[in-house]
């Protein structure tokens, strides 16, 4: 049978956002790619958010290929166009089937068949329920036979068996790089060290903490399954051989959760021979001299730390299992060790006031990071508060969609106001807030120092564009005579 995989377009982001966030290969696709490959079915994947393709354009690659199965990839912030996509499949394609698969179709299926875009969602991990989904309608089988799907039946959603997750990772295929162009791909300006060809990596699925607004541990129950060391490495050896890759993200949510496991990793990069940079996400709460020795000795560049506020009492609100004093200590580790930190605070969530916030703030100068990014929390499919929401009714789960966070550069999707900050006054602080750090003396300073490493003009440039995009799409809106609702602000 003909599969083919489409990561969709993210039709509020402008060049701006796309050269922050970065643009990776869909690993999540690849994967799927490489269990139907090996199953026998043909596969192939159109990645609209790397290539802009236009309606035309990526009805002429479908065409080429002459798919009997379409599966999208859907997230809350782009499940308007993942939707979009698979219709103007069926209308072109008689006989085709689509399918939803993904953290938001996972935890929405029966809004996701509404609309009759889809028919059919894959809970959960999606190789092997992908797999038999393809042997099946290839059969002719019974479809309410496969574990992990949720189809229409009678007017509603009708939920097959479960299906268990996959326990022995090595057991499936390393996803098959030959299917994309990896010359499209790129690392965001905060995670990139150079300009040479990237590629991302996962060396465990599942996140154990159970932070309230954070949707990673859904799906997996909070279990973490992890990838040998050997296996993680030997993947990264063959995309350094055969793709020329340089530069790797580390997509695990929470890498550095287990400490042993990412120092095995760094042994075998090291002994691997790979001249290599990399970035990940790291915790404060396991942070040591011998953990960030061993990651900057094999090549760790850039990390991610999840800080969140500046108020002890709202990280333990937000059950992060973190202490102020641990995150001082993380990034004086990674300053010591070369590694460039971006740090990530949240504005927001229940509890939050003025002075929490200001404290978040004053916490952001004191720890001084190369990058900050504040965000306004928006509930999130799968975490803790979106639940709590949902059962209070405050939310509409047919009409939620939009990023998990307002960014200073992104569009002001509607909130639920969970503080007793006003949503206007969390986005203005929130833009206070990034351009104040960023624009103080020293900062620059700093920067202007690194503008001769490869690639650092480009990213300079891009990040000033990108904390004052949004003020630059303001004034054309005015310009253009449109009129800004405040409303529009709030749920």
């Amino acid at each position: 049978m003909k599969v083919l995989l489409v990561s969709p377009a993210l039709k509020t982001m402008d060049v701006y956002q796309v050269r922050a966030r970065g643009c990776m290969p869909p690993l999540n696709l690849l994967y799927i790619a490489a269990v139907l490959a090996r199953g026998g079915h043909e596969v192939k994947i159109i990645d609209l958010y790397a290539e802009g393709l236009s309606e035309e354009e990526f009805l002429s690659r479908a065409r080429a290929f002459g798919p009997q199965l379409a599966g999208f990839a859907t997230y809350t912030a782009s499940f308007d166009m993942a939707a979009a996509g698979a219709r103007l499949l069926k209308e072109n394609f008689p006989g085709l089937k689509t399918v939803a698969g993904g953290i938001h179709a996972s935890y929405l299926p029966a809004q996701c068949l509404k609309g009759g875009a889809f028919d059919c969602v894959v809970v959960g991990e999606g190789e092997l329920t992908m797999l038999e989904l393809a042997d099946a309608l290839a059969a002719k089988a019974d479809l309410f036979a496969v574990p992990g799907l949720v189809l229409p039946k009678d007017g509603g959603a009708f939920a097959t068996p479960r299906r268990p997750l996959i326990e022995d990772l090595a057991a499936l295929p390393l996803p098959d790089y030959s299917l994309v162009d990896l010359s499209k791909y790129y690392l965001g300006i905060t995670r990139a060290v150079s300009t040479a060809p990237a590629a991302s990596v996962l060396t465990m699925r599942g996140c154990p903490y159970q932070c309230t607004f954070c949707s990673h541990h859904y799906g997996y129950g909070g279990r973490v399954r992890k990838r040998a060391p050997a296996g993680v490495v030997s993947e990264m050896k063959a995309l350094y051989d055969n793709y020329g890759v340089r530069e790797f993200q580390i997509e695990d949510p929470s890498f550095t959760c287990d400490p042993a496991h990412v120092r095995e990793i760094c042994r075998l990069i090291v002994e691997s021979g790979m001249k290599i940079s990399w970035n990940c996400n790291v915790r404060a709460n396991t942070a040591s001299e011998e953990l960030f020795s061993s990651m900057a000795g094999a090549g760790c560049r850039r990390a991610l730390l999840g800080v969140e506020s500046g108020s002890q009492e709202l990280l333990d609100r937000m059950k992060k299992g973190i202490t102020l004093e641990a995150v001082r200590r993380t990034m004086a580790l990674a300053k010591k060790h070369g590694m460039r930190v971006n740090a990530a605070f949240l504005l927001g969530t229940p509890g939050e006031t003025l002075e929490t916030a200001r404290r978040t703030y004053e916490f952001a100068l004191e720890l001084d990071p190369d990058y900050v990014m504040f965000s306004v929390y928006i509930p999130s499919p799968g975490g803790e508060l979106f639940d709590g929401l949902a059962g209070e009714g405050r939310l509409d789960l047919d009409k939620v969609y939009g990023a998990d966070y307002i960014t200073v550069y992104s569009e002001r999707e509607p909130m639920v106001e969970l503080s007793e900050v006003p949503a206007a006054q969390l986005l203005s602080l929130m833009e206070t807030y990034t351009r104040g750090f960023y624009l103080r003396p020293s900062y620059v300073f700093k920067r202007l120092r690194t503008l001769l490493l490869p690639g650092e003009i480009s990213r300079v440039l891009w990040g000033v564009a990108l904390i004052f995009s949004h003020r630059f799409r303001r004034l054309a809106d005015r310009l253009a005579g449109k009129k800004l609702d405040e409303n529009s602000w709030t749920y």
